[in-house]
């Protein structure tokens, strides 16, 4: 039974009306449709129990509209903008600052809002504007309210752009509150970081990366689209040597703060190349194993950074978490071509009620 909130001009659950087992048997059969090669490989889909499927989703990127009165956020389905202010996907966080938001914000007049970005305690709204809007109606009642929900950073950002890019290098102006907070693990993260909705399950994916890694101080670890530092900090507490890279600035200024003694690259993977060619080799001079861990955006691994793996840099065994069945088919055909071979495929459902799935692919070299 769907939870009442639900818009049903929302194309965003694909499987709202799925029982469970309904979910999980679709998610696997697309799973097994699109890596038919390592089918064998393939085990059951990995969730939450039935309690947790719903009101998960603490970070949300929502579109504002000025409806009724007020503004309102939801999604849009071919320019049709859909109100989902009550949600039953969103977590009680989530929920509770549209709620206050909508009691409290302005007209339009001088006040563009065209996002609402959450990520858990950091809230940020995205002005479709270059002018300073007047914020009279931000009070200390306002605050106040919004830290008693959990809020602990709350930001405008300036940026007249807005919806071809979320955030730009334009004005950001503080209401309150922190530019970093911490999760119940420690992790330092800020208002436009990426962040997994359902830790304990992508805690079990990296648990499960990190046996089959099989680190230990003579282990020597390319962490590619290392994202705030989650899993480095994994590796070095295991006692390994690592290395990452990532492309955001806010990520790499997080995973400074939750991993200070990881070496850690900005930019682009393939164009980092270069500097962690360099790394392997000087520890693979060492003795050390050369080992991979990728968690790359929906289009995979970069193709000059699979001619790298392939040709030059040999990890001798690699755990790929793709949120992309088909582009982690593509990248995997290609790595199997060039002396690996895939050993487990677990798909783990870290989007219930949606028609997403990610894959964790553990591959080694063969030989």
């Amino acid at each position: 039974m769907v939870p009442a909130g639900c818009n049903w001009l929302c194309r965003a659950c694909a499987h709202r009306e799925f029982t469970q087992e309904q979910s999980l048997e679709h998610k696997l059969g697309f799973v097994c449709k699109m890596l038919k090669a390592w089918e064998h490989t393939i085990e059951p889909v990995r969730s939450v129990s039935l309690s947790e499927r719903w009101h998960y989703r603490a970070k949300v990127s929502l579109n504002a509209q000025w409806l009724n009165n007020q503004w309102t956020f939801g999604t849009l389905n071919r320019d049709e903008f859909i109100p989902i202010p009550q949600c039953p996907i969103h977590a009680p966080i989530v929920a509770k600052t549209i709620e206050t938001l909508q009691r409290y914000l302005p007209s339009p007049n001088n006040f563009e809002l065209a996002f609402l970005q959450q990520t858990q305690a950091q809230c940020v709204m995205v002005l479709k504007q270059r002018e300073t809007p007047d914020t009279k109606w931000f009070s200390q009642t306002t605050e106040d309210e919004l830290r008693s929900i959990g809020i602990e950073g709350f930001w405008i950002h300036l940026n007249p752009s807005a919806g071809r890019r979320m955030f730009e290098k334009t004005r950001w102006i503080n209401l309150f509150g922190e530019k970093r907070t911490q999760t119940e693990s420690g992790l330092w993260y800020g208002p436009g970081a990426f962040q997994q909705l359902i830790p304990k399950l992508y805690n079990e994916s990296v648990n499960e990366a990190k046996a089959f890694l099989k680190l230990t101080k003579h282990s020597a670890v390319v962490d590619l689209y290392c994202g705030v530092g989650a899993t480095l900090r994994e590796w070095i507490g295991s006692g390994s040597t690592t290395l990452g890279v990532e492309l955001s600035g806010e990520a790499i200024e997080c995973a400074k703060l939750n991993v200070p003694d990881a070496n850690i690259l900005r930019g682009a993977c393939r164009h980092r190349i270069p500097q962690f060619a360099q790394w392997t080799k000087v520890k693979r001079d060492e003795g050390k194993e050369v080992l991979l861990y990728v968690n790359p955006p929906r289009t995979g691994i970069e193709s000059q950074v699979l001619e790298w793996i392939a040709q030059e840099g040999k990890p001798l065994r690699i755990a790929y978490l793709s949120c992309s069945p088909g582009t982690l088919s593509k990248n995997l055909t290609f790595l199997c071509e060039h002396e690996y071979r895939v050993t487990r495929i677990i798909p783990y459902d870290f989007f219930p009620q949606t028609k997403h799935i990610e894959c964790l692919a553990l591959v080694e070299l063969r030989g």
